[in-house]
């Protein structure tokens, strides 16, 4: 067993905050990263993990141990670009988190492209419309839609990400068309459970100035074409990003309301850690989807 070994173990062992996580994320037995963190500890004649019943937490040592492993295995990578730089073959795997509608809709195209120009690629790719610890879970990179929280996380955004308010009209010949925003507060609403700001619409007013609207929660989904379908019947308006609702406004299965008060808008990101160097490969899918997203009207 190499140092080196011993050393990224232990990293991926504090990123991830538990044994079996760390191993999951890097493919071998429990044991195995059990093995390597006691034989580091053991030659260092230094601990650096406490183990409870309660996870694990660093010892003074072990967080000077950690901030100068990180140090190591970031030199590692970009010694490594330098090779794989100067390359235009990409290898490897990159393990990508994706909310499911914009995936299936819109990045999975880009994706099947990307992949035939580069066939010793490999993707693993996890679909979920919750936000994804990508750091204890191990992926290489998250797109996220709407506004970002706070975190320690890179976030470069790729596309603007905006929304229309629209309605079958159906629901409209029955509820009336409402015209200006404040009049939502009297009609049914089909809203995001997983995207804070769609629970409060905000919509640009003359002036510049923005108004939040909350109408009736008839609808609440942490899916977008769950939103759309449920507006598509006539339920409630629907307050979604424009990729999930371009083909039913196609076939005016929905039609667009408040056009003069456009809605606030938010962007598509690409997240990452930001303790690692970005390897040459997911930084290589980042500007081909920035470029590929701005195809999209």
């Amino acid at each position: 067993m190499s140092r080196l070994d011993e050393i990224l173990t232990f990293v991926e062992v504090v990123e991830s905050g538990s044994l079996s996580k760390a191993a999951a994320r890097m493919g071998i037995a429990k044991s195995a990263v059990s093995r390597r963190l006691r034989n580091l500890e053991d030659r260092l004649k230094a601990q650096l993990v406490v183990r409870s019943t309660a996870g694990l937490s660093l010892t003074d040592i072990g967080r000077t141990f950690h901030a100068r492993a990180q140090q190591i295995l970031t030199d590692l990578d970009q010694a490594e670009l330098t090779v794989t730089d100067a390359s235009a073959e990409l290898f490897g795997t990159i393990r990508l988190t994706a909310p499911v509608t914009f995936t299936t809709l819109r990045l999975m195209p880009l994706l099947n492209e990307f992949a035939k120009h580069h066939p010793d690629l490999a993707f693993d790719l996890y679909l979920s419309d919750q936000v994804e610890d990508i750091v204890s879970e191990g992926f290489d990179l998250a797109i996220r839609l709407g506004q970002l929280d706070d975190s320690s996380l890179v976030a470069r955004r790729l596309a603007p990400l905006t929304r229309i308010a629209c309605a079958a009209p159906s629901y409209l010949a029955r509820k009336g068309t409402p015209r200006h925003p404040e009049e939502l507060v009297d009609h049914d609403g089909l809203v995001s459970s997983n995207v804070p700001e769609s629970l409060y619409w905000s919509f640009r007013l003359e002036g510049g100035q923005f108004y939040r609207a909350k109408p009736i929660s008839r609808l609440r989904a942490n899916n977008a074409e769950c939103i759309v379908e449920a507006a598509v019947a006539g339920l409630g308006i629907a307050a979604v990003p424009t990729f999930a609702t371009d083909a039913a406004l196609a076939s005016g299965l929905l039609v667009p309301i408040l056009s003069d008060y456009p809605l606030l808008s938010s962007g598509v990101h690409a997240v990452y850690r930001q303790n690692r160097h970005l390897s040459h490969r997911v930084r290589v899918l980042i500007d081909f989807l920035t470029e590929g997203l701005a195809a999209f009207p």
